[in-house]
């Protein structure tokens, strides 16, 4: 019951954080550019309006339009069920966890995908098409940087994976973790639709990616989707803050271990999200026929790490 618990409260921490986590990097891009922006917390306020408002659907549309931002967004929570936020006691929990991660974030992408087509739209087709593309050019670089983390545990369960790499702790962090890092980064950006592979503050059609799928959807269902792609961000920021920062990871399930690590990882949270805001106010979005260029880069250097770590 206990183990439920914990599960429960990591799982809730996550969602909570979703939404702040957007607004932040906002709010730092504003700083930035010395503008003046909506305050950390609009996201919750955001997701409460269109969670209100009923969905209006295109008269073309059929039933995957009705069933997509459900699959989207469950098939995103299914994936935060797995993550350890601050102990390794977690809902879902078992060996290949870390697989299993990869592919139910790629069905959401593909029910995605398939409501960008469905709403007869040019533009909807047009978003799916480049989605589909980086997609399928992202999840070899992702896969060998978990195989790199797999590998140097023994295990493709997340929770052992974190457990291992904080019980290690800086003392045994191998070189090819840096390349490895790096990887991971290219692949949250692109996964993310974030620069330099998308903008996702336009609303220009024919440079648009995620916000094209999108593009149609309006009261509950666009909240769905908004609160899937927060949290797809932040399982990201999860994976890379608890491999590359081993610190605020408990085994223990007191009071004051669970209030350390839930602060700890806010901590680790931020300083991995403040960088992105720094990247997209610092890049210009690269033309679409460059992204499988960048790609490569990131499965090399995901590769790399991989071979180094055998070195």
């Amino acid at each position: 019951m206990k183990n439920l618990i914990i599960g429960l409260l990591q799982l809730f921490v996550i969602f909570v954080i979703a939404p702040l986590i957007k607004g932040i990097i906002h709010k730092t891009k504003c700083y930035l550019r010395g503008q003046r922006c909506a305050p950390v917390w609009q996201g919750y306020k955001d997701i409460y309006r269109l969670i209100k408002k009923e969905a209006v659907l295109s008269k073309d549309a059929t039933w995957i339009s009705r069933f997509s931002p459900y699959m989207v967004f469950v098939s995103t929570a299914v994936v935060a069920c797995f993550l350890p936020v601050f102990s390794s006691y977690t809902l879902l929990s078992f060996t290949g966890d870390i697989i299993a991660l990869v592919y139910i974030l790629a069905l959401g992408t593909f029910f995605l995908a398939l409501y960008g087509m469905d709403q007869s739209s040019a533009f909807g087709g047009l978003g799916s098409s480049r989605e589909m593309t980086i997609a399928a050019l992202a999840e070899p670089a992702l896969m060998m940087v978990i195989f790199t983390f797999a590998l140097q545990t023994g295990s493709t369960n997340i929770s052992e994976i974190f457990s291992k790499i904080h019980e290690a702790g800086f003392s045994q962090f191998p070189v090819s973790s840096v390349l490895a890092l790096m990887a991971l980064l290219i692949v949250a950006l692109a996964e993310n639709g974030r620069m330099p592979f998308d903008n996702p503050e336009t609303h220009l059609e024919l440079t648009m990616v995620h916000e094209a799928m999108i593009l149609e959807a309006s009261g509950r269902h666009l909240s769905l989707f908004e609160m899937a792609s927060w949290l797809k961000l932040v399982i990201f920021l999860t994976l890379a803050s608890n491999i590359f920062i081993p610190v605020g990871f408990y085994k223990e399930a007191s009071v004051s271990a669970v209030i350390i690590g839930i602060i700890f990882y806010i901590v680790k949270i931020i300083f991995f999200a403040v960088p992105i805001a720094f990247i997209e106010i610092s890049m210009a979005k690269f033309r679409f026929f460059r992204v499988p260029d960048i790609m490569t880069l990131g499965f090399v250097l995901a590769l790399i790490s991989l071979v180094l770590y055998y070195l």
